[in-house]
């Protein structure tokens, strides 16, 4: 449910540029988003609902049992054979299952973990748009223009204090400069994705690369809208990095039992208004494509020494999971019509401000970490972009998708790496 406008300011307007050198507001800490731990709900209902409703399934599931073919279901198909009646043990431990994994949830949302870091200066924004700047007092430094995906917030890449991608090239000597989406407004409503790049990205790139071409890094969405910012503006570019970036939207999703070529259909409904599509939405459809991944992590984390640095990573990383921002009608129909229905973007038919962009075009040196263990992302949908780019150094880490940003191996596995053959160029 979107919250009621706030009652109108009769202050005038600041402009929305720079603010002068030495003057940035000083940064604060950022609290925690009040829906963030709230949303947790939606994983509860998803995942009991298919926990609680095997046993009532179970004697039509049974009959079709020797036909299947992968293993945990030929397990199940054995058990069949030796226990003709399995629904009453199926009763007892989805129920025992279903109390391990609201325990889970329960120890997520009553954690006193929140997010430390504090919130870096807006040096520009438009709309509900900001661009943040992480090292104001190394104006001179090379820029690095970091792309979160438009459905994230940026903090996954800036998690802790002491684990933070972003403060990482910072302390080595860069500028980063990151884009910080928030909740699209009227003023956005009709926003194309390209309308994000050409009118958000772009006067975005104008800053970071006023004085030198600026290094571009986009992670997941956030680097196709990247790769397209990079074929734009050429001149402006001394480098790009793709982390995590899908391109081939037909190639590797079925084997994972997602299917993205339907998304269009599915969520006809939600596409045919004019309004936002809401986050709630865009997460479902994220969770039914691993419909059991919140299960096993929510169960899992019941084993945690809550007072850990890992339970803490958990707990801010389901925070950033659950502070997606909606999107805007006509960004989400290119999204699950064009990108993932029609493949636009590896048929180089996708455009932005009538240009195609063809990863054969974009001629700048070229940084792609592919996850081996991509469940969001599969291997098979990046790789077509990193063998499409003419000068690509590809990178693939046995990670997942999140993993390269939040798991304690990152700094040393992506993060050192990325920064040495930044520091390269």
């Amino acid at each position: 449910m979107r919250q009621a406008p706030p009652k109108k300011n009769t202050q005038k307007p600041q402009p929305q540029t720079m603010p002068p050198q030495g003057q940035n507001p000083p940064p604060k800490q950022e609290p925690m988003r009040p829906l963030q731990r709230h949303r947790a709900g939606l994983h509860m209902a998803t995942t009991l609902s298919a926990l609680l409703s095997l046993p009532s399934v179970w004697p039509s599931l049974k009959n079709a049992l020797p036909s299947l073919s992968p293993a945990p279901l030929a397990r199940l198909a054995e058990l069949s054979a030796a226990h003709p009646d399995l629904a009453p043990y199926l009763t007892r431990e989805m129920a025992l299952r279903a109390r391990d994994f609201m325990k889970g949830v329960a120890l997520y949302r009553d954690h006193p973990a929140r997010r430390g870091a504090e919130t870096a200066p807006v040096i520009w924004r438009s709309g509900s748009t900001f661009f943040r700047d992480y090292a104001p007092d190394a104006p001179n430094a090379q820029p690095v223009l970091v792309v979160p995906s438009l459905i994230n917030r940026f903090t996954i890449l800036d998690l802790q204090p002491d684990h933070s991608f972003i403060r990482f090239l910072a302390a080595l000597g860069f500028r980063p400069l990151v884009v910080d989406w928030d909740e699209p407004t009227e003023q956005e409503k009709h926003f194309t994705l390209g309308d994000y790049v050409t009118q958000r990205l772009i006067p975005a790139m104008n800053i970071a690369a006023s004085a030198q071409p600026a290094h571009i890094v986009g992670y997941c969405m956030g680097g196709v809208l990247a790769l397209a910012l990079a074929a734009l503006r050429p001149a402006s570019t001394r480098s790009l990095t793709l982390l995590a970036t899908p391109w081939d939207f037909h190639a590797g999703y079925d084997a994972m039992g997602q299917d993205g070529k339907t998304l269009e259909e599915k969520l006809k409904f939600w596409l045919s208004g004019d309004d936002f599509l809401p986050i709630e939405i865009v997460q479902g459809v994220f969770t039914s494509f691993q419909p059991l991944h919140a299960f096993r992590k929510f169960s899992a984390f019941t084993a945690y020494d809550q007072d850990s640095p890992q339970a803490t990573r958990f707990v801010l990383t389901e925070d950033w999971l659950n502070d997606g921002v909606p999107l805007t009608i006509p960004a989400a129909r290119e999204c699950f019509g064009d990108w993932c229905t029609r493949n636009m973007t590896a048929k180089n038919e996708w455009r932005v401000d009538g240009v195609v962009i063809d990863p054969r075009q974009v001629t700048v040196p070229t940084y792609v970490v592919v996850p081996g263990r991509d469940r969001i992302v599969p291997p098979q949908s990046a790789m077509p972009l990193a063998q499409a780019l003419p000068h690509a150094m590809r990178h693939e880490p046995m990670m997942g998708h999140i993993g390269i940003m939040a798991s304690p191996s990152a700094p040393y596995q992506v993060w050192k790496p990325l920064a040495g053959w930044l520091g390269s160029h």
